[in-house]
């Protein structure tokens, strides 16, 4: 949806007002696409006509409940859907589109914290027999995706966009700088279009950054350039089923992953997952976060921790063993023997 967005008025509406939020700060299009999405479904709906100046707390509060109650959004997307709209308050302040940022004065009905707990609920980590399953179900010609995904923790858009030069074979890694996204402008206004761009979170020209090639991934991959020939100018790995152009993210899901989990018996989910499992796995083995959050990408390691800090089940067994080895000059039976009582039963 296209709108007349040419300049402020006095009283302008709060849906014009975030289109220009949305449209004219350089993000990218995929960012853009996002947000018209959400003006769309969340924002336009219920605000309709109402001028930006005239936006009460009390407004937000109801919108905040019509979210949760009427449209039935999950906690984590009411909070995400109103962080944008205090961002396009705010910036609508500093345009003079406004005089206040009436989001700040919302008490949100559910913590931060409470959300967070609900977000890693929400990631699913399929177990190794599953992972290894479903890539034998998969084509042949696509194996090699699941496999960096899996084993390398690549996004589905970076996986498709991962080009012959950019692995290393010798050095056993693998530079991840491209992705292919659906936010190509079709010149309508939309953004709906596929072209390999630069990964998520960097600019062009941006140094990529380097991911560990696991012995296990580098095998599926030399096989793969064995039996498949790479496409275009950027030697790209997976091509669509002709061979001729990009691979669309519909054909994938439709005609790649559901029929493999199909196959294999499970119910269904995401792909995103094995990025989950690769995570985990990490996790699992005593990678530090740190290094786990670089080879994923994320924008801090915050982040990571936030999704992730529950599938370190082992973390508890090793902050003890830390600490005895910090204080534990002596023993905690020779403790025992100084206080009596001391380690008695609670």
């Amino acid at each position: 949806m296209t709108r007349n967005v040419t300049g402020p008025t006095e009283g302008e509406q709060l849906v014009a007002v975030f289109e220009r939020w949305a449209t004219t700060r350089g993000v990218e299009n995929s960012s853009v696409k996002q947000y018209r999405t959400l003006l769309n479904r969340s924002v336009e709906p219920y605000f309709g006509a109402d001028g930006i100046k005239c936006v009460t707390p009390q407004r937000i509060e109801t919108w905040v409940q019509w979210m949760s109650h009427t449209c039935g959004y999950k906690p984590s997307t009411v909070r995400f859907r109103f962080n944008i709209l205090m961002s396009v308050f705010s910036w609508a302040i500093e345009q003079g589109l406004a005089d206040a940022n009436p989001c700040r004065q919302v008490t949100f009905p559910v913590s931060g914290a409470r959300t967070y707990r609900e977000q890693r609920a929400e990631v699913h980590v399929p177990d190794t027999k599953t992972v290894l399953a479903v890539i034998a179900a998969a084509p042949r010609r696509y194996c090699g995706m699941l496999w960096l995904m899996a084993g390398c923790g690549l996004r589905l858009g970076e996986a498709m966009g991962l080009g012959r030069d950019r692995i290393c074979f010798s050095q056993k890694s693998i530079t991840v700088d491209r992705q292919v996204a659906c936010d190509r402008d079709t010149g309508s206004g939309r953004y709906g279009s596929m072209r390999l761009r630069h990964t998520k979170w960097r600019e062009d020209g941006e140094q990529g950054r380097l991911v560990p090639l696991p012995d296990v991934v580098a095998l599926a991959l030399r096989r793969h350039l064995r039996d498949h020939p790479t496409w275009g100018e950027a030697d790209l790995l997976f091509s669509n089923a002709t061979g001729t152009g990009l691979l669309y993210p519909y054909y994938w899901y439709s005609r790649i992953w559901r029929p493999a989990l199909t196959a294999v018996g499970v119910e269904y989910f995401k792909s995103h997952s094995l990025r989950h499992f690769y995570a985990a796995s990490l996790l699992r083995q005593g990678v530090p976060v740190s290094e786990v959050s670089a080879w994923l990408g994320h924008t801090s390691v915050s982040f990571t921790e936030r999704y992730y800090s529950d599938l370190m089940p082992d973390a508890p067994d090793r902050a003890r063993l830390a600490i005895d080895g910090a204080l534990g000059a002596r023993r905690p039976e020779a403790l025992a023997t100084d206080s009596p009582g001391l380690f008695g039963v609670a």
